[in-house]
């Protein structure tokens, strides 16, 4: 039992993910269709294996739906509406039913690729199961992320969607369990004191380095996570975006989504591998 609580402490494994979707997919009280159950799978299963990149409404439409290589998903709004029933659905089970699991799987509005996170609550605060006490800073036991953003601020527009980019990334890495710190600018002195106490606990201390830059006609938004203790970078990725007048909230949204699913595999299979003794 004490190992289970202290697993609750550490972003979910890909065993207890896969765990937590048989157990809804097995659940009457889930009310979804059989091809709404079909969505959730697939999207669980590709953010598990590591294919993010693959969880998008063409893929959805053409593998879940049976779409033909057509399918448009600006015209024909099947995965937005059944996505919206998901979302209903997993809301209610968990409000209902599933209250007392601890392990919670959901689809954030504005994207498809899901979110896995703990969800015990102790007096109000939302913490690993049982392990955490009232008033204790429960931050102490959840792997640390420096977000540090690197895009140059000569462009106005690059630096808002740069602060745009940021704001999506820390909240749902939050979501997902993770304490988030997020480097000053070089404008402020506090730098210095915000990272201090990451650098205390390197082998529990995570890097993200973001940055928005122009590429030809696109916009490229990137990030990287890398081990403090190590240096050695766990998982980097990108999108190019045609640039538009508006920074795109719903877009970023998603990116931030796929970004914090890879983020939590890549610091999942590291403790692991450091509780086996690996370095």
């Amino acid at each position: 039992m004490g190992e289970s609580l202290n697993s609750g402490q550490e972003p979910p494994g890909a065993d207890q993910v896969l765990g937590a979707l048989e157990v809804l997919l097995n659940s009457d009280d889930l009310r979804l269709s059989e091809r709404n159950r079909r969505f959730l799978a697939f999207v669980v299963t590709q953010a598990v294996k590591g294919s993010a990149d693959r969880i998008k409404a063409y893929t959805i439409g053409v593998d879940v739906f049976g779409r033909d290589e057509a399918f448009d998903p600006t015209t024909d709004p099947i995965v937005r509406i059944e996505a919206t029933r998901l979302r209903t659905a997993l809301a209610s089970y968990y409000e209902g039913a599933g209250s007392d699991a601890a392990l919670r799987i959901s689809l954030p509005k504005g994207g498809y690729v899901p979110v896995f996170a703990w969800s015990c609550v102790v007096d109000g605060i939302e913490a690993g199961c049982g392990l955490v006490e009232s008033g204790a800073d429960h931050s102490s036991f959840a792997p640390q992320v420096i977000l540090q953003d690197h895009t140059g601020r000569g462009n106005d527009d690059m630096a808002a969607r740069a602060e745009l980019f940021v704001d999506a990334l820390a909240m749902m890495l939050q979501r997902a369990s993770f304490s988030i710190r997020v480097v000053p600018s070089d404008e402020r002195r506090a730098a210095v004191e915000s990272i201090q106490a990451i650098y205390s606990a390197p082998h529990e201390a995570f890097s993200l380095d973001i940055a928005v830059r122009p590429v030809d006609s696109t916009m490229r938004y990137s990030w990287r996570l890398g081990d403090l203790g190590t240096g050695e970078v766990l998982a980097t990725s990108f999108r190019d975006y045609v640039v538009a007048s508006a920074c795109g909230y719903e877009r970023v949204d998603n990116l931030a989504a796929e970004a914090t699913s890879a983020i939590s595999a890549a610091i999942g299979l590291r403790r692991h591998a450091r509780g086996a003794g690996r370095p």
